[in-house]
């Protein structure tokens, strides 16, 4: 992403410039189970879990830039500043299926079904527009006033002397409240948000919040909205009852993004220079944590069927220094650890997730391409919903999940000494070197590629369930051999692991082989 300035400008939804690559991602811990049959079936394996990671991917393009991105129902609503069209995405078949002409530089979307609209806001220019949702037709603009603002020249003359300038304002974020009936615009320029009567489409007034607003999103359960402040670097908390700003939440430097979780009742935001994601409690209206990351954070979604935030960074900065351009990080909800992450070849402007269907669609601004990413189906996803239902089971007590999919399976239960020998050695003993993880990463993307299937296999199957665990006990006996390093020794570990590859080659591999080519020989020998 290319900022010209850390700091909002005036034309900054235009301005702004980033890119996403269609590498999804793995994440490190993962199961042990299979971990030296790897060696022998990753022929069979590897060419169909590769295939899926690629079929989970698609590349849209929607344009000359690709902005905002807005799911309702079946459709996704991207806006296009560069060209000045809002393009529809049929969701399931990842196919253009309509163009909405707009106006050049429209930015965000705000799709109100049960009005059968769409509301867009345009840079520099104040009014909120409208179309018919159906149709695309134009309905008309929303005069929300205070089209020009004149300020003071920057310059280093004294006051007396300075030349005033006159600006264009803008309307930006916006978002509408099912239980009032009302739109909420977020007039930026003049530092306050304005309220829409969506059955009318006029301005009943406006909110005063703090310096320099963005975007706002609304808690439907409270009636309560929340507005992220640029300049005064805090967000902005609105009674919408009473229509007034009742506190302002300082969470870090130039608050960005949001994400409402319903489940856990928390507000996260991102932060354009500070290195972490803000957690506000939905109940009480305060700062709960701030969740450290590597760099300044930007666009942010939620999972909401798995309950996993999908969190990327700020690209580096002169202000902010080191970012970490180039990675989605993912955070559990339910304990706000994060659990994985994704490498991409870029940071997205946002992300939005379909979680009922388990699609995501995230924007790149300057490519005109939004991409399209089937969570259910990509291999790289699975270990990173293990994951997160591992740590959450961990962080309630109750028994560690593991992710051992097939020998939780074969033994019937996550409880079984055998599951739980496999969990101890990944965790104490394999994960505890660079190189042991290093593998553990590789080995969880082949892994979770089939193991779910075979898992539902041996639930439905008892027959199959018992010579899966005929099958891997031999195995898993031998890696008590693995006990014998000590935690961290590199050269233990890797000694160890060959020893045990090799003994697992020459039961599963060399002994049969070797039976297979006696019995063979005295068929031969008896012809």
């Amino acid at each position: 992403m290319v900022l010209r300035n850390i700091y909002p400008t005036r034309n900054f939804w235009v301005d702004l410039k980033t890119h996403i690559g269609n590498n999804t991602l793995m994440v490190e811990k993962g199961s042990l189970f299979l971990l030296f049959a790897t060696v022998f079936s990753m022929i069979l394996i590897m060419p169909s879990s590769y295939a899926q990671e690629d079929t989970a991917v698609t590349l849209i393009e929607v344009g000359n830039t690709a902005l905002f991105v807005e799911i309702s129902g079946e459709k996704v609503y991207v806006s296009n500043p560069a060209d000045g069209t809002i393009s529809v995405i049929d969701g399931s078949t990842n196919e253009i299926i309509d163009t909405i002409q707009s106006k050049i530089g429209v930015t965000v979307l705000e799709v109100v079904e049960e009005k059968n609209k769409i509301y867009a806001t345009v840079s520099d220019y104040a009014p909120v527009l409208v179309y018919d949702l159906t149709t695309g037709e134009n309905l008309g603009e929303i005069d929300i006033g205070e089209p020009e603002i004149t300020l003071w020249s920057k310059s280093d003359k004294p006051y007396g002397q300075r030349e005033y300038v006159t600006f264009q304002t803008q309307a930006i974020g916006l978002a509408y409240n099912p239980n009032t009936e009302l739109l909420y615009a977020v007039h930026s320029t003049v530092n306050h948000v304005n309220v829409i009567d969506t059955n009318t489409d006029t301005n009943l007034g406006d909110i005063p919040v703090g310096s320099a607003p963005l975007l706002i999103t609304i808690d439907e359960k409270r009636n309560v909205g929340y507005v992220t402040n640029w300049e005064s670097s805090d967000v902005s908390v609105i009674d919408l009852e009473s229509q007034t700003t009742t506190k302002n939440l300082q969470t870090g430097f130039v608050p960005d993004q949001m994400q409402i979780d319903y489940d856990n009742d928390q507000l996260y935001v991102t932060h354009h220079a500070s290195p972490h994601v803000t957690v506000i409690d939905l109940r009480t209206q305060e700062i709960g944590e701030k969740i450290q990351l590597d760099g300044p954070t930007h666009a942010i979604a939620l999972d909401t069927k798995n309950n996993i935030l999908h969190v990327t960074y700020m690209p580096d900065s002169g202000v902010t220094g080191l970012g970490a351009e180039g990675k989605v990080e993912f955070i559990d909800t339910d304990t706000n650890k994060v659990v994985g992450s994704f490498t991409i070849d870029e940071n997205p402007f946002i992300i939005n997730i379909d979680s009922e269907n388990q699609r995501l669609f995230a924007s790149v601004v300057n490519e005109g391409v939004v991409v399209a990413v089937d969570l259910a189906n990509d291999v790289q996803y699975l270990p990173v919903v293990s994951d997160s239902e591992e740590i959450s089971e961990s962080a309630d007590d109750s028994p560690v999940g593991g992710g051992c999919l097939i020998a939780t399976a074969a033994y019937g239960t996550e409880l079984a000494p055998q599951v739980q020998f496999l969990r101890e050695i990944r965790d104490n003993t394999v994960m505890s070197t660079a190189s042991g993880a290093a593998f553990m990463t590789g080995f969880n993307q082949l892994y979770y590629s089939f193991s779910p299937t075979i898992a539902d296999m041996e639930r439905e199957n008892p027959m199959f369930q018992e010579a899966v665990r005929a099958f891997i006990t031999p195995m898993i006996s031998t890696l008590s051999i693995m006990t014998l390093a000590d935690n961290g020794s590199e050269t233990e570990v890797l000694g160890l692991g060959l020893s045990v590859i090799a003994l697992n080659l020459g039961m599963y591999v060399a002994a049969p082989a070797t039976a297979a080519f006696a019995i063979n020989k005295q068929l031969k020998s008896r012809r």
